[in-house]
């Protein structure tokens, strides 16, 4: 992904956000009060002078009321809602129906690499989706991580549970108060409802696929 294509995305992201923020009739400063963020920081990400963090973009996302997709996908694509838990539900049967189902819009279920959906979620993150779109219960993603880079300062949290496995390079993942140090080869799957975070604190590139179910960009 070059740079010209990753501040087209930028811009996007920041067109969108102050289009949702408007028509909820919000102020940048109510925007900043619900989020914790500055007004300075949102009016940054809004004129895409910044590249927000995926956390920034969370806390974004949670005070319009919107899930993260509305900000990358297509029009046409609505994120699906978040699967009940399974044990409200006490029958596998139940709980499956109610699964969201996989909707290919007439799209082939093949997704070659130049066709791989952009997403980028903060500064020297790529994320590239790589289901044909984002319905259904999951949510499959290439990660690329450049050295240094991370999720943001803070941990956050999302409904339901993250699976990933590491193609090259380090990922350092944080849960609540442990540290993973992930390698070539290593995988980790833990609750999203956790508190957590992922960052490159090698001096190499970061590859690596990660699941998350249900699907919340």
């Amino acid at each position: 992904m070059n740079q010209t294509n990753s501040d087209a995305i930028s811009l996007l992201l920041g067109q969108r956000i102050r289009d949702m923020r408007k028509t909820r009739k919000m102020t940048i400063t109510k925007l900043a009060d619900a989020t914790g963020l500055t007004a300075s920081m949102i009016s940054q990400v809004e004129r895409s002078i910044i590249s927000p963090s995926i956390e920034t973009l969370k806390k974004i996302c949670n005070a319009l009321q919107i899930p993260l997709s509305v900000l990358f996908e297509d029009a046409e694509v609505t994120a699906p809602a978040s699967p009940p838990p399974i044990a409200q539900l006490g029958n596998m049967d139940v709980f499956f129906s109610q699964l969201p189902p996989l909707n290919l819009n007439s799209r082939s279920p093949v997704v070659h690499r130049e066709e791989r959906k952009f997403l980028s979620p903060g500064k020297g993150i790529r994320f590239y989706l790589l289901n044909p779109n984002l319905t259904g219960p999951i949510e499959f993603i290439y990660n690329e991580y450049d050295p240094g880079s991370t999720t943001g300062p803070d941990l956050y949290t999302h409904p339901g549970c993250e699976c990933g496995l590491i193609l090259s390079g380090e990922l350092v993942v944080q849960i609540n108060q442990e540290i993973y140090v992930l390698k070539e080869g290593d995988s980790i799957t833990f609750n999203a409802t956790d508190p957590h975070s992922k960052r490159n604190e090698s001096d190499k590139l970061c590859t690596c696929v990660w699941a998350n179910v249900p699907p919340w960009f």
